[in-house]
């Protein structure tokens, strides 16, 4: 074999190598500045950042006389589409056979929803910003309006805690609890 030819072989293995993830340094522990990290960085150095947010999520369920599969396929094909720039996280959706596999005998009752949505922000305010921001108001809701039934919205709001990041345990956080 050639030299240069093993060389090459070897380029995936250091490739491999460099994306293993490096233990959290104790500098690593200080939170990121802002021009390190934003709310949506998993990096260990944003832990803090992350735990500052508020992380809501919205529960929803498909318009009557959609299937789970014409839902799901608008969803994807479409509503993607419109609202991918403004929402800048993710959807979620859960079809009735995934929610299926959940069903045990003894085990906790299966949410019934369709689709979920969920957002980080800074502030309460900047949330409720977003339902009066016309893009929302004008777009995003008369997309909705297609495949959504806004009367079966439900919300939770909280603060994510993270335990472990990058396989290490998080002994400091960006929240107090009492």
């Amino acid at each position: 074999m050639k030299v240069s030819s093993f060389l090459l072989s070897l380029l995936p293995l250091t490739v491999a190598v460099t994306s293993i993830p490096q233990p959290r340094s104790a500098s690593a522990l200080e939170p990121a500045t802002s021009a390190e990290c934003c709310p949506f960085t998993y990096k260990p150095t944003c832990t803090k950042n992350l735990e500052r947010v508020y992380h809501i999520k919205l529960f929803y369920n498909r318009k009557e006389g959609i299937t789970p599969q014409q839902f799901n396929a608008y969803w994807a094909n479409n509503h993607t589409k419109t609202a991918g720039n403004f929402h800048l996280r993710f959807g979620y959706h859960s079809t009735p056979e995934l929610r299926d596999l959940l069903r045990v005998p003894g085990g906790a009752p299966v949410l019934e929803f369709d689709g979920a949505a969920e957002f980080w922000v800074p502030t309460m305010e900047t949330f409720q910003a977003m339902g009066s921001d016309p893009f929302y108001r004008d777009v995003i809701t008369t997309d909705e309006n297609n495949f959504i039934d806004h009367s079966s919205m439900r919300m939770i709001v909280g603060f994510d805690y993270i335990m472990v990041d990058n396989q290490n345990a998080v002994t400091e956080h960006g929240r107090t609890f009492q």
